[in-house]
């Protein structure tokens, strides 16, 4: 098989990289710039590049079987132009799409955000069925994004998984990044720096270690059934205070906490019902959350 991974060098596509070591596989990769972990695999070519409509992807898909699309030019509590961000992802995509119907391409299997494009909700774990109401931008064109590849689908038969992905954490994340509490405070407490809570700390999410991420996308990818859109997450809901009541067991140490007035972009609850996914995972067993924090915390105590 030959496949496409566009945003190679990100948490998510750099931990995907690492997985894909079938020796029959060609994997071509695609991102803004690099990582050692791409260099020098006979089986692996990088391609530089800029993701957004005006880059014309026919070259990049040629030849290709199944496009892994990772890539978001954006963060949930992002204040970057609207108009900017529509171009970049949702009419990226579009193109992308174009290219990928003319160069006859198997599956598209694309990232969605599990966090955002449910919106509030009613407190218990979304279903895959369940209204899709995203309270910001960054949802609203993860969700547009579903849509036009279920469009193209329709229209031309471009197979493809939708994957809503919960909160994921591990090793390879940017604790400086703008996503990934878990990662962030994990990072401040090796660096004994102090964490800001937005609000009161009680708005709940689902976290999903990276590994378990990774096997989820793999096997949802290669899953052939009926379904097409799958929640990926833990099957479980945390709070930020819980979340940092945990660090500071693992660590046995407690954080500086300054708090900040809540943000509008934040939903108060959000857990993914995993039930479709663990269908096909069958006896897959999920890192715990105590296991995953401290995972994290000896991997930022060897750097």
């Amino acid at each position: 098989m030959n496949y496409l991974i566009l945003g190679s060098s990100g948490f998510i596509g750099s931990n995907l990289v690492k997985k894909m070591t079938n020796s029959e596989d060609t994997v071509r990769l695609f991102d803004r710039h690099s990582n050692k972990m791409e260099v020098g695999h006979s089986t692996r070519t990088f391609i530089s590049g800029e993701f957004g409509s005006e880059y014309d992807f026919d070259q990049l898909t040629e030849g290709i079987d199944v496009v892994f699309h990772l890539i978001s030019t954006t963060v949930p509590a992002s204040t970057v132009s609207l108009k900017k961000e529509i171009e970049d992802n949702v009419l990226g995509t579009i193109k992308l799409l174009d290219a990928c119907v003319k160069n006859k391409v198997k599956k598209i299997v694309f990232i969605s955000s599990g966090g955002t494009v449910y919106g509030k909700g009613a407190g218990i774990p979304f279903l895959e069925t369940d209204e899709t109401n995203p309270i910001n931008s960054y949802g609203i064109q993860k969700l547009a994004i579903e849509k036009y590849i279920q469009l193209y689908y329709h229209l031309y038969n471009l197979d493809y998984r939708i994957i809503r992905l919960a909160n994921p954490f591990g090793p390879g994340q940017n604790p400086n990044g703008g996503q990934g509490v878990v990662t962030a405070f994990c990072y401040k407490m090796i660096q004994n720096e102090p964490i800001t809570i937005y609000g009161d700390g009680n708005v709940v999410r689902d976290y999903i270690y990276i590994d378990d991420a990774i096997d989820g996308i793999l096997r949802i990818a290669q899953y052939e059934g009926e379904n097409k859109i799958f929640n990926l997450g833990s099957d479980k809901g945390y709070s930020i205070r819980e979340i940092v009541a945990f660090i500071e067991k693992v660590a046995d140490k407690k954080f500086q906490i300054c708090y900040e007035e809540a943000r509008n972009v934040d939903v108060p609850y959000n857990v993914l019902n995993t039930g479709r996914y663990m269908e096909i995972a069958q006896t897959k067993k999920m890192t715990s959350i105590l296991d995953g924090i401290e995972k994290l915390l000896s991997y930022f105590s060897s750097l």
